[in-house]
């Protein structure tokens, strides 16, 4: 188990280092209840190209929590079409969560997904919504870090990672696993933050102890250079800042109208704390986190 002090996001200790593999893990299973509540069901961020649907202040949390679903089910499809995989082809969801996007692409293009993930929660939590989704025999989870992967080499036909390079402490370790599992021709498709404003120190503690992420890259072109320097070809570079907006709104209401389940899960005293550290952590995210998406092959 984590060290509260250094990754509990209901406290103000700043963490003055990035996480380990190990402490990630353990974070996700001991808070990732609580997040599920305020993340929508694939746990990561909602695009909205046009805008949210309907005014936030006329919905209900479950009508909230559904709404950001949509939009995260929006951006998971972006990427099933960047990414291209094809029936029969094998591919990794680097980061993989509780495995709804890696149920998603297995649905929508016919081939096999393995899902890592550092924590022992997700893993299950996975495995059992492919079961429901009758796609057990091509949707597979395992517990694996991402900067050390077991997987033999030329493995995989393709490779995506939504929002899980945030976490690790050597992002060009895990580019470099990502590299020497794809066949020649693979393609990976990378989404995540950056600091698009510099973080202050106190900031990034926030940051760390929030969400359990080492320090972001403070540029776009960052994810895109490490691609590059661990021999990808580029193939493209979006950036999604002003899609993910939304989010940074939606997400303080859905908190404030399940305050209630949240104080249950969590007990009071860390929620007069959450009440005042996770909207900070918004705002900040709001304000100064950009989100880029670059998707890269692996030569023949």
């Amino acid at each position: 188990m984590t060290d509260p002090s250094t990754h509990d996001p209901s406290t103000h200790a700043p963490s003055t280092r990035d996480p380990s593999a190990q402490e990630v893990g353990d974070w996700y299973d001991r808070f990732g209840d609580l997040y599920a509540l305020t993340m929508g069901d694939s746990m990561h961020l909602g695009m909205w190209a046009g805008g949210m649907r309907e005014a936030i202040g006329g919905l209900t949390a479950d009508a909230m929590w559904k709404e950001l679903t949509q939009a995260q089910d929006a951006w998971t499809d972006t990427l099933i079409e960047e990414v291209g995989l094809l029936p029969g082809q094998q591919m990794l969801d680097v980061g993989c969560g509780t495995g709804r996007p890696t149920v998603r692409i297995a649905e929508r293009s016919g081939g096999s997904v393995l899902g890592v993930t550092v924590s022992g929660a997700q893993t299950e939590a996975g495995r059992v919504r492919a079961t429901r989704a009758g796609l057990s025999e091509r949707v597979t989870f395992a517990r694996a870090d991402a900067m050390d992967l077991p997987q033999p080499s030329e493995s995989f036909d393709a490779a995506w990672a939504i929002e899980s390079f945030a976490h690790f402490s050597d992002r060009p370790a895990a580019i470099r696993e990502v590299w020497r599992v794809l066949r020649p021709g693979g393609r990976f498709v990378l989404a995540d933050c950056y600091e698009a404003v510099p973080f202050t120190q106190e900031e990034l503690g926030l940051f760390r102890a929030a969400f359990a992420l080492s320090r972001l890259p403070t540029g776009a072109g960052n994810y895109a250079d490490m691609l590059k320097e661990a021999g990808f070809t580029l193939c493209n570079s979006r950036d999604m800042a002003s899609e993910f907006k939304p989010t940074y709104d939606l997400i303080p209401s859905l908190f404030a109208a399940r305050r209630d389940q949240i104080a249950e899960l969590v007990g009071g005293e860390a929620m007069a704390q959450l009440d005042v550290i996770y909207p900070r952590i918004l705002t900040l995210c709001r304000d100064k986190m950009g989100y880029v998406m670059v998707s890269a092959e692996k030569s023949q």
